[in-house]
């Protein structure tokens, strides 16, 4: 299965990897190995996620890597990466 990034994904996976970096090279690391781990977990289709409606109005699936959220959508052929969002921030899902 084709497992494909949004921009925002992205975004999301670098600015914590780096922000983790700065403090704990050893954490990010982890941290950025266990979120790739759970991705193409997710792509074998292992396990899934509960369904969620994002503020947007989009439908989600999510998965947890502790303390972070994995949301994507499942498709036939494909897995759109929506967005990786912190636990403890204000909730994304409606």
């Amino acid at each position: 299965m084709k497992v494909t990034n949004t921009e925002e994904a992205v975004a999301d996976i670098v600015e914590v990897v780096s922000y983790l970096n700065q403090r704990n090279p050893t954490a990010a690391a982890n941290l950025d190995a266990e979120i790739a781990r759970c991705i193409d977990r997710l792509a074998d289709r292992e396990f899934d996620g509960p369904l969620s409606w994002l503020r947007s109005g989009a439908v989600v699936r999510s998965w947890g890597v502790p303390p972070f959220r994995i949301y994507y959508q499942r498709h036939p052929d494909e897995l759109p990466i929506v967005c990786v969002y912190h636990q403890a921030r204000r909730p994304i899902t409606r």
